[in-house]
């Protein structure tokens, strides 16, 4: 740590009643530029709703639990509410992105039954929030008949010893009922599954088992075997450390290519390599199952979300439906289906004024106004894209909320703006250019762990590029290892856990000061963040 003194304030306590905060202004961002991607339900044109916050297992594996201290939930009446605004204005996908959404069975079945009492056309997407062992076949039921057409369960891994080591401690036996009953009941509902290899202390027998429960389920759509990444600061990288895996094996393991074996696990190259070969080989390739799910995800999915979907497979070589059916050796004619979903079936070329009218914006005209600066730096620029992700990227959703509940506290006393990486800009030039022409009082940057590396190398940029505004940090990154991201000195403090009561007095306090942000003696009466007293002093000479 270098000597460095990081003074922490205590934590914030944490809402309960999440009704507190209002629907989210979907104004605030140009959803049409983010249509045009595909996000983590696979799909474009949908729109993302969070139910929950939080989650009541401590996965430790997960940071999920360091950021939020308890699991809480909105009211089913506010969740509808928000959903029947958005198919209001003509929204056709809503995904979930909770943490987990069905902890309480009473709300989650309430929940649907209001979309079915009311009559609400729509397809529901649940790309994680879904603990598959506390579902049951009336349950499923009811969701589909709602509307629900994607479901993406994580079994993590096959092995009873390594549940309780994770502490997921899923209910195998029921998880494994519950996915066949969809398969079989609903074969036209995308069901998608996700598995580790390579855990640490995890035994060769115990990966085959994961693999053969994989196998067992015959008509999985898109089940994922993915290779254990150990980030650094989590508790699971503690664990590594124990077991005798390096601190380097770690660090070389952040940035490989996808496709690339980590030095971490706990295994040959050569059973790892068998392993993913036996998986996509036997299962993936399966002629009988790929004919089957085939048909279905071509009604559901645009032939460029379908691409998307496969090239998590086979690494950037799928461009076309025809390259798909040639690498699965797969003839047109052996298809029950000849075309995928046109897009136009489900894009809203009027969704711009329809947010208009739902969310009126006033014009702010105080020329005394804080302006807020908030940067999302959770999707890579797209010429580092290559080996590190898939082309998916997400509006961003927490700092939509976060924006949206300072709107409703200050009115014109603070103008805010939004800004993703990718999105608004695709380098730190571009994001330096934005950063004057704005020229905010504030800059707010929100990461999460996997993206540390391009935070730090953004805030590096900004600031040797004669930008001194104060940069505070949050979202998972700041609150799971702000001890860490604060070593870095272009960084003024750490918001810890949820942002938007935080930054709310943060801003009261900089409105206070001439729209400044005050010093450390006043810093150290806000719950909720970390700082270093002297970075405080330097960046607000």
């Amino acid at each position: 740590m270098n000597n460095i003194l990081i003074h922490k304030t205590n934590l914030r306590p944490q809402p309960k009643n999440l009704d507190i905060f209002p629907i989210i202004d979907r104004s605030l961002i140009d959803y049409d530029r983010y249509h045009k991607f595909v996000g983590h339900s696979g799909v474009k044109c949908q729109m993302a709703i969070q139910a929950a916050r939080g989650c009541p297992y401590q996965c430790f594996y997960c940071d999920v639990y360091k950021t939020y201290q308890h699991h809480s939930r909105r009211s089913v009446e506010h969740i509808f509410n928000e959903v029947k605004l958005l198919a209001d204005i003509g929204v056709k996908r809503i995904e979930f992105i909770d943490d987990i959404f069905n902890v309480n069975k009473k709300d989650f079945v309430a929940f649907f039954e209001l979309v079915l009492k009311h009559r609400l056309d729509l397809k529901f997407f649940f790309p994680t929030g879904l603990r598959g062992d506390l579902l049951s076949k009336d349950i499923i039921d009811l969701m589909v008949e709602a509307g629900t057409i994607m479901l993406q369960l994580s079994l993590e891994s096959a092995s009873p010893r390594l549940q309780k080591i994770m502490r997921k401690n899923l209910n195998i036996e029921k998880f494994h009922e519950n996915v066949l009953y969809i398969t079989e009941k609903y074969p036209f509902v995308v069901l998608g599954l996700n598995a580790m290899h390579g855990f640490p202390t995890e035994t060769e027998e115990e990966a085959l088992m994961t693999l053969d429960f994989i196998k067992s389920i015959k008509w999985a759509h898109f089940p994922y075997l993915f290779n254990v990444i150990i980030f650094p600061g989590t508790e699971l990288e503690q664990f590594a450390l124990e077991q005798g895996i390096s601190k380097e094996a770690i660090e070389q393991s952040q940035d490989i290519p996808f496709e690339d074996i980590p030095p971490t696990l706990p295994f040959s190259q050569g059973f790892t390599k068998n392993v993913r070969m036996t998986f996509v080989k036997e299962y993936v390739l399966n002629k009988e199952r790929l004919l089957h799910v085939l048909p279905h995800q071509m009604k559901l999915f645009s032939e460029d979300e379908l691409n998307q979907k496969y090239n998590g497979y086979f690494f950037g070589k799928i461009k076309s439906l025809n390259d798909l059916l040639k690498l699965t050796k797969i003839n047109r004619s052996e298809l029950t289906i000849g075309t995928c979903l046109d897009e136009r079936q489900i894009s809203n070329p009027d969704l711009k004024i329809h947010i208009r009218e739902k969310f009126p914006q006033a014009e702010k005209q105080n020329k005394n106004a804080l302006r807020l600066m908030l940067i999302d730096l959770s999707t890579f620029f797209l010429r580092d894209l290559g080996a590190r992700e898939y082309n998916v990227l997400e509006p961003p959703q927490g700092l939509l909320a976060l924006l949206t509940y300072i709107n409703q506290e200050f009115g014109d006393r603070v103008e805010g703006r939004i800004y993703k990486s990718r999105v608004d800009f695709n380098s730190y030039e571009e994001l330096h250019n934005i950063i004057e022409g704005f020229s905010p009082d504030i800059i707010g940057i929100r990461t999460l762990t996997l993206y540390k590396d391009f935070f730090h190398d953004a805030v590096s940029y900004i600031r040797n590029h004669g930008i001194s505004t104060p940069i505070i940090a949050g979202g998972p990154y700041a609150s799971a290892s702000y001890a860490e991201l604060l070593q870095d000195k272009n960084v003024c403090l750490a918001v810890i856990g949820e942002g938007e009561i935080t930054l709310a007095e943060i801003i009261e306090k900089t409105l206070s000061n001439n729209n400044c942000l005050p010093g450390a003696e006043v810093l150290k009466n806000i719950p909720g963040i970390a700082f270093i007293e002297d970075t405080m002093g330097s960046l607000n000479a």
